[in-house]
């Protein structure tokens, strides 16, 4: 069986599959960003129309609440989430196919519109996946709202600076562990999207289940690749990288779940050999 590839050579040839591929990725990246703005903008109108956005700013600071503000929001939300899924997994499909050296025409990003069957895929997938993810997102959100309820009733006892730093690590400390774990439950999510590439006639359950055992056994790497964008997420909050980072990170993602998938699909080959010689 041959070695794992490390995070340097994975991001090494994702690097390679970009350059090949630039023009449509700078594209399907503004494609993203532009449903992100779309909905963000669309909030902010309805938000001015029913009142509850006053503020002579972009940002989302809100006065107040209207139901009819919660409604239509709602709806933006609900609607975004569902008609972008075939973007989302368009997406995972183009870079997929980079990954394996294939530069496809930046349009196929749009061929889970194709059909409604392939429209209906996609949004089943996306929810199912999201499903797995909330009930770890429930505990551990819950979780994190109590204590932070809890750290605001210390802080507003009148609590001297030492106890004051005292709940303020206690508090950064939950928020990490949150996240780590929120991130760890959603993790054997995130091969779908590229398995449903590779695989675009499996049965639903049948990708959950691949999905699950790649994760299972290439954790450890996977979370290696996450960590070594760390730097990437971070300069995304102040700055615009994220028009790199989107093909970036997906064709590094691709390259290394291709390598996982040939390493079980050769031990997979080796023990059928080796039980059909004993």
């Amino acid at each position: 069986m041959r070695k794992a590839m490390r995070t340097a050579q994975i991001k090494s040839e994702a690097r390679e599959r970009m350059m090949s591929c630039f023009a449509e990725s700078a594209f399907i990246s503004m494609l993203n960003i532009g449903v992100f703005l779309i909905t963000y903008l669309l909030i902010i109108f309805v938000g001015r129309l029913t009142g509850a956005h006053t503020a002579e700013t972009l940002f989302p600071v809100f006065s107040s609440c209207p139901p009819m503000f919660i409604a239509s929001l709602c709806v933006i939300l609900i609607s975004a989430y569902i008609l972008s899924a075939p973007i989302y997994y368009g997406t995972k499909w183009f870079f997929w196919q980079a990954a394996g050296g294939n530069t496809m025409p930046a349009s196929s990003v749009f061929a889970g519109y194709s059909s409604f069957e392939q429209f209906k895929l996609c949004v089943k997938l996306r929810m199912l996946s999201d499903i797995r993810r909330l009930p770890y997102i429930l505990i551990f959100g819950t979780a994190a709202v109590v204590e932070a309820v809890l750290a605001q009733r210390l802080l507003s006892d009148g609590s001297g600076i030492g106890e004051k730093i005292f709940v303020y690590i206690g508090v950064a400390v939950v928020a990490v562990g949150v996240i780590y774990m929120c991130f760890c439950a959603g993790l054997r999510c995130v091969p779908v999207g590229y398995l449903l590439a590779e695989n675009p006639d499996s049965v639903v359950s049948d990708i959950f289940e691949l999905s699950e055992k790649l994760v299972k056994k290439n954790a450890w790497g996977l979370m290696s690749l996450y960590a070594s964008f760390l730097g990437w997420f971070i300069a995304c909050l102040p700055a615009f990288p994220v028009i790199v980072l989107i093909p970036y990170f997906n064709v590094a993602m691709s390259v290394f779940l291709r390598s996982c998938l040939e390493d079980m699909n050769e031990a997979h080959a080796a023990a059928q050999k080796e039980s059909v010689t004993v």
